[in-house]
């Protein structure tokens, strides 16, 4: 949620302390969170809070991280869409900085996708802000009880004499103790997700959907490759599990290659026969499948790790760094859904990890509203240049609008297209850009355009904020935004809007 950048906020609010929650008397709350009202919905999420709260609100990641490191407050609220960062960025650079103090991230409607990347950097807990009013307060006092019960054993163990021969096994408990809450945490979060929910479900619709957010989760360090097949059949899935799956294999694959990579996401038609399930390991009948790869060019696992990589709480990573919950959250989600995982890996060549999906049957029964069948709402056959500087959400972009049977040129920043738009005689109907680019930016790109071509219409992309205007001045004004990420069928929707309004000067 972006609304600009307002200025930080404060409120103090008594409340007469409960004895259930005597422990909790008085909670100095930080919200990292640039939305004008987010002080009133933080007020009205704990209006009936059994302790006495003061909340300060600041806007901005880096302004955020700087009230951290004071250690001013008790809990940390920090939203995960910030006009110059992300929350997960936030609560990593905050712990990284010896930040030892609960942070719970707030994410939007449909966010589950991120919660396990909050946890593995350090979030105590997720709060998806439609449900603050429920959860908030919960939230707040598992995270401080949770902190100080760690802290007390801390305290303890510095207290100990190392003379003492009892001293050494007393911390070897404490740490136990330690990991023991770390884990504890996180499986209470799993616990909290919605229940499956499947329906008919296009992979690529999901791959293409999340792999606008993966720069920003992974890094741009690690160079993400998209090859989708054209004519994927349908799956019965959960949505929401789905994104969950791509998350956690790519943050596996993001920390196998710490110094930089390649990312590739693929999706194939298969058949398996009997020699082929035998190559691959599988316990599934023969049959028709859809096939989802996700493979890295990291440092690979030996065959010890491989044959232990989807168990339960099994990791290689440091103490403290990873629960072994990952993969097996994987392994879980697709058994789930009647398919199968193969894994190839070896010391130094990378990890490959290929999903297979039943195809299901009841396409026609069970497909729902009509936006989630492709070429049939937002579909055209008008002319779009696209201008997008990260390669792989204009890849996935693209793709998604030829399918819907839009021609589409791609540039990767606004100088490049305005080299195309003088020496082509091609008149796109649309520019569809980015806001925040290298460069120029998008708004300005959009008015040189206009200039040169009249009559062109425009759409922005953004996921840095929803209004800008204070940012990027006059020619944001009047043109539609199209807050990323989005998923095709958004995407689809909001280009097919933008064509037919009539045309008006940015």
């Amino acid at each position: 949620m972006n609304h600009g950048t307002p200025a930080p906020q404060t409120t103090t609010t008594p409340r007469p302390p409960s004895p259930r929650v005597s422990d909790l008397r008085h909670v100095r709350l930080l919200v990292v969170d640039d939305d004008p009202q987010a002080l009133a919905l933080v007020e009205m999420a704990l209006v009936d809070a059994h302790f006495e709260r003061q909340i300060e609100v600041i806007p901005t990641a880096a302004a955020g991280l700087e009230r951290i490191k004071a250690n001013h407050h008790d809990v940390y609220l920090v939203d995960h869409r910030l006009p110059d960062g992300t929350g997960i960025t936030l609560i990593h650079d905050a712990k990284a900085a010896g930040i030892d103090k609960p942070f719970i991230l707030i994410t939007g409607y449909g966010s589950g996708a991120l919660d396990e990347a909050a946890l593995r950097e350090g979030a105590a807990d997720y709060v998806e802000k439609h449900l603050l009013g429920a959860q908030l307060e919960r939230s707040i006092r598992y995270a401080l009880r949770d902190w100080q019960a760690s802290r007390a054993l801390k305290e303890g163990d510095e207290r100990l004499d190392p003379s003492d021969p009892t001293s050494r096994d007393a911390r070897e408990i404490r740490r136990a103790a330690d990991r023991a809450t770390a884990l504890t945490q996180q499986l209470l979060a799993f616990s909290r997700k919605q229940f499956l929910d499947a329906t008919v479900l296009d992979v690529n619709e999901a791959v293409l959907g999340l792999i606008q957010m993966l720069p920003r989760v992974i890094g741009e360090h690690i160079e993400t490759t998209t090859r989708l097949s054209a004519d994927l059949r349908p799956v019965w899935a959960d949505a929401s599990q789905m994104d969950q799956v791509l998350i956690n294999l790519a943050l596996n694959a993001r920390d196998a290659m710490a110094g930089g990579g390649r990312l590739t996401i693929e999706t194939a038609n298969v058949d398996l026969d009997e020699d082929r399930l035998r190559a691959e390991a599988l316990a599934l009948p023969p049959g028709r499948y859809v096939m989802l790869s996700v493979s890295d060019t990291g440092t690979g696992m030996d065959e010890a790790t491989r044959a232990r990589a989807f168990e339960p709480f099994f990791t290689t990573k440091p103490k403290g760094k990873g629960t072994g919950l990952g993969l097996a959250t994987v392994y879980g989600i697709v058994d789930q859904s009647g398919g199968g995982i193969a894994l190839d890996t070896e010391p130094g060549r990378g990890t490959a990890v290929r999903l297979y999906l039943p195809v299901t049957s009841a396409v026609a029964a069970r497909l729902g509203p009509p936006e989630s069948q492709p070429l049939v709402d937002g579909g055209g056959t008008e002319t779009i240049l696209l201008v997008e500087d990260h390669d792989s959400v204009r890849e996935v972009t693209a793709q998604a609008l030829r399918r819907r049977g839009y021609t589409v040129y791609e540039a990767r920043n606004a100088e490049e297209a305005i080299e195309w738009s003088s020496h082509s005689p091609v008149r796109p109907d649309l520019l569809l850009t980015d806001v925040v680019m290298p460069g120029l930016s998008g708004p300005n790109l959009a008015a040189r355009l206009v200039q040169q071509k009249p009559g062109i219409r425009v759409l922005y992309m953004s996921g840095y904020t929803d209004d800008a205007t204070a940012v990027h001045g006059s020619f944001w004004g009047g043109v539609p935004l199209l807050p990323k990420p989005f998923t095709p069928a958004r995407l689809a929707e909001r280009v097919r809007l933008a064509l037919d309004t009539p045309v008006r000067r940015v």
